[in-house]
């Protein structure tokens, strides 16, 4: 029985409810599926088998792209829901998969995890990285219902932490190790760790990263156009993207940005926080500086501008503007919202990450110089895009060591060598350029995790298929 493992997390809870009941009042992100994730789940109708896909925020649900693509055309008849942890993995999953249901993860409490996988009856479940949930494996396990592990990655850290519940809990022990579930590690030294947590070695797959497979290597012509012209930036611009930003790292940039200013009179920033609720603090920060700034929710296509970006697409695909695909079409129009060409754009929508990064001419990967751990540089490095990061990539430590063995990225120490950097990339082109193929070839090099995930599935489930 979970008894433990419940008694921990109320402990927990108990000793740390000032904090919590001051989050729910002042952070919407916070509260966000609050009733979903005490239980209130919706219940699944069909009776077809199915596929229950967690992934816990938006760079996971991103990567699942392709596996429920692929569930799909190997699986067509059974059903596939996915959750998530977070109000921004809920929108990708409601923008990308908005025919499935999607819903918040619950809290993992052993009644709670029960009541769930009565709701929805998933006959397999598929945990993106590392999405192990002592009470959710052991309710999975109570039921038999296989638990796949796809993309695996797992530190040190944690199997320290999983051993140590392990030894308080026999429940989670065999949970783990049960007979049904799989682990796809998305390396050997992620492997290692998970054999090291007493798990059989015919269940521990290197299969590799599937986040590969979800990254594209160009973003529709039109898109780009569009978003160029909402932002302002004339061929001649060199714009730099901060992305995934973390707190004290916009101010680096912002400092970066004003020194390069004066040699770089073209030079735009586009700073993307990770969590978009930190829009107006960023924004304080640009104006307390004495630079002109705009979130990006308040620029809209004027028409004038939406007809010359549709010109620029026609001219480049050969088309004229009255056969433009029907995306292009439609874009809206509305009221222009007064903004300088030289302002600094703060990002405060979801979704759009990638599109703005095939507009740099220099990326920053955030929370890397403050902060650890990193963000993922794989997505610019798919659109061929130069990139730096500071020294704190632990939770992405494989994908920058490939790059800057590839020479596709460069680390930067400080706030002093990402100046230089910075300098450097915008300065440079043609070397810029190369640094940014070599970024894609990484990619490239490293796709097929998905297909070979998808062979452990049809191996566990011929049975079921059949």
């Amino acid at each position: 029985m979970p008894f433990v493992i419940d008694s921990f997390y109320l402990s927990a809870a108990t000793l740390g409810a000032p904090y919590i009941v001051a989050k729910l009042f002042v952070s919407e992100r916070f509260r966000s599926g609050l009733m979903q994730k005490l239980g209130w789940l919706p219940e699944r109708r069909g009776s077809a088998p199915c596929f229950w896909v967690h992934a816990a925020s938006v760079g996971e649900m991103l990567a699942s792209r392709p596996l429920v693509k692929a569930l799909e055309e190997t699986f067509p008849d059974w059903e596939i829901i996915l959750s998530t942890n977070t109000n921004t993995g809920l929108s990708v999953a409601r923008k990308d998969f908005g025919d499935k249901l999607s819903f918040y993860f619950p809290f993992d409490l052993s009644w709670l995890d029960r009541k769930a996988l009565t709701l929805l009856r998933p006959a397999c479940i598929l945990l993106i990285e590392l999405e192990i949930w002592p009470n959710f494996l052991v309710a999975a396990h109570e039921r038999r219902i296989p638990v796949i592990v796809v993309n695996g990655r797992i530190s040190a850290k944690s199997v320290r932490a999983f051993k140590a519940i392990m030894r308080l809990s026999g429940a989670f022990r065999e949970a783990l190790n049960a007979r049904e579930n799989f682990y796809c590690a998305r390396s050997q030294a992620d492997a290692s760790r998970f054999l090291e947590l007493g798990i059989a070695e015919e269940r521990v797959l290197v299969t590799g990263n599937v986040k590969y497979d979800s990254l594209p290597i160009e973003v529709p012509l039109e898109g780009k156009e569009r978003l160029r012209q909402i932002f302002k930036l004339r061929p001649e611009d060199l714009v730099l993207v901060g992305g995934s930003t973390h707190p004290g790292e916009e101010e680096i940039l912002l400092r970066v940005f004003k020194t390069l200013k004066t040699e770089l009179p073209a030079l735009r920033l586009i700073l993307v926080p990770r969590h978009i609720e930190r829009a107006p603090e960023i924004e304080e920060k640009v104006l307390a500086l004495g630079l002109p700034c705009v979130r990006r929710s308040r620029l809209v296509v004027s028409e004038a501008n939406l007809l010359e970006g549709q010109a620029l697409v026609a001219e480049h695909q050969g088309y004229s503007i009255g056969a433009l695909p029907p995306m292009l079409n439609l874009i809206g129009s509305g009221q222009v919202v007064p903004s300088e060409r030289e302002g600094i754009i703060v990002v405060d929508t979801v979704g759009e990450l990638q599109h703005i990064y095939s507009l740099a001419h220099c990326v920053f990967v955030g929370k890397s110089l403050k902060g650890i751990g990193g963000q993922n540089v794989m997505e610019p490095a798919g659109l061929a895009r130069p990139i730096l990061f500071g020294p704190h990539m632990e939770n992405f430590s494989e994908e920058a060591n490939l790059l800057l063995e590839s020479g596709g990225a460069r680390r930067v120490g400080d706030e002093g060598e990402l100046l230089e950097a910075v300098r450097d990339v915008l300065t440079h082109s043609q070397p810029a350029g190369v640094m940014g193929q070599r970024a894609r070839e990484v990619v490239l090099k490293n796709r097929g995790a998905t297909l070979r995930s998808l062979e452990v599935l049809e191996r566990l489930l011929k049975g079921d298929k059949d």
